[in-house]
């Protein structure tokens, strides 16, 4: 990422490594405090699939901040932008794929004839390579659960420059309208679903949801005005950082300890919030509030999420999301040899393993890989030079 005076945007790194943690402690960790901490606390770390807000939202942001001028046009040619976009998303998510093979394929033979299984993982494993997964509902959790959201990443990289071309126009009132209408856009899906039902009465949440549930929650077009906001957000920053003062870094400070505030509160009725709003957009202000203060400088949060070693671990939370479900397949494995566990020793194996192994694909496939994948796709951007691309931003699930 490029840095704003006072690493600014290097604390949106050290979020990214929160974020995706409360994703993993979502999966894995709510058994360990149920009946032991408070009951708000246990909301926040069960509300861990909302993240994906504060992910697909500064996504937008740091694409907008990397490759969109002031006056709101694309820097980068599009091809250069998509090869810089496929070198750094697609190596691990490879490597995710292939480690994700052998549960994937015993889960399905476990439950279908051994030709009904060929043809299911066939599909399945084609349809995640193209990164179309999500767009197919029975699919989008096949092969590596969380590896959805890299898909409907996929689609907002694919649009991104088109989108990028017309944001010119959006200054002043017209630029408030368009953050207050792509948000309320974002709610559309999840209120009609309340009030429609399509599912039936009694689904509502992750554990009864149906294919229209489904749908609301992974298809890309459901959750592009999360990302839209970031990009509009991006442009509001890039255009206000050539005139920053100290003020706006004082604004910052409030700014987002405002957002942790709200997105902490609004986790912690997680209970009592209908599912679908939750999971979509409706914590998307208070992760705007967070991402933005914290690109101003974002006064004490921000310099504890700067701190070197987070913003290191924040590097590598891509590989972290994507692992998290090859390691617990190991995790299981292992304790075939010690016995039963618990769930609070899972969870302690589960992190032990999981954050060392990480940053270890980070430092050797994430980052060399990155570098000969786009060696190798510069013949297809015709020598387009192509700008130094930002770590990926990688939603929840």
């Amino acid at each position: 990422m490029k840095q704003q005076s006072g690493g600014s945007l290097h604390a949106l790194t050290g979020l990214r490594f929160l974020a995706a943690l409360h994703v993993v402690l979502f999966h894995f960790g709510t058994p360990c405090i149920q009946g032991v901490a408070p009951e708000w606390m246990v909301q926040v770390v069960a509300s861990g699939y909302a993240s994906v807000g504060v992910f697909f939202l500064l996504s937008g942001f740091v694409l907008a901040y990397n490759y969109v001028d002031t006056a709101g046009g694309m820097q980068t040619p599009p091809r250069a932008f998509w090869s810089a976009r496929v070198a750094r998303v697609y190596p691990v998510f490879l490597l995710m794929f292939l480690l994700s093979a052998v549960p994937t394929a015993q889960g399905s033979l476990s439950a279908n004839s051994v030709p009904v299984a060929a043809a299911k993982l066939t599909t399945a494993g084609l349809t995640t390579l193209l990164l179309l997964q999500s767009w197919v509902p029975k699919l989008a959790l096949y092969w590596n659960p969380p590896s959805w959201s890299v898909s409907v990443e996929a689609f907002f990289y694919a649009v991104f420059p088109a989108l990028a071309g017309r944001l010119e126009r959006f200054r002043g009132a017209r630029m408030t309208a368009a953050l207050v209408g792509v948000w309320l856009l974002g709610l559309v899906p999840p209120v009609l679903y309340l009030v429609l039902r399509p599912d039936g009465p009694g689904v509502l949440n992750a554990a009864s949801g149906g294919m229209w549930l489904a749908v609301v929650k992974l298809n890309p077009l459901m959750r592009l005005p999360e990302f839209l906001l970031g990009v509009l957000l991006g442009l509001v920053f890039v255009r206000e950082r050539a005139a920053a003062t100290a003020e706006s870094r004082r604004s910052g400070a409030v700014m987002a300890l405002a957002g942790a505030a709200l997105l902490v509160a609004g986790f912690s009725q997680g209970a009592w919030i209908p599912y679908p709003l939750m999971h979509n957009a409706l914590l998307a202000p208070a992760s705007a509030l967070l991402v933005y203060g914290l690109a101003r400088g974002g006064g004490p949060l921000g310099q504890v999420l700067a701190r070197p070693w987070l913003v290191h671990l924040g590097g590598a939370s891509y590989a972290l999301y994507l692992l998290q479900y090859p390691v617990s397949e190991l995790v299981h494995w292992l304790e075939r040899f010690v016995g039963p566990s618990s769930p609070t020793r899972f969870l302690a194996v589960l992190l032990v393993l999981l954050v060392p192994a990480s940053v270890a694909v980070h430092r050797w496939v994430e980052t060399p890989w990155r570098t000969r994948v786009r060696r190798g796709l510069q013949r297809w951007v015709d020598g387009s030079p192509a700008r130094p691309a930002p770590t990926p931003v990688v939603p929840g699930t």
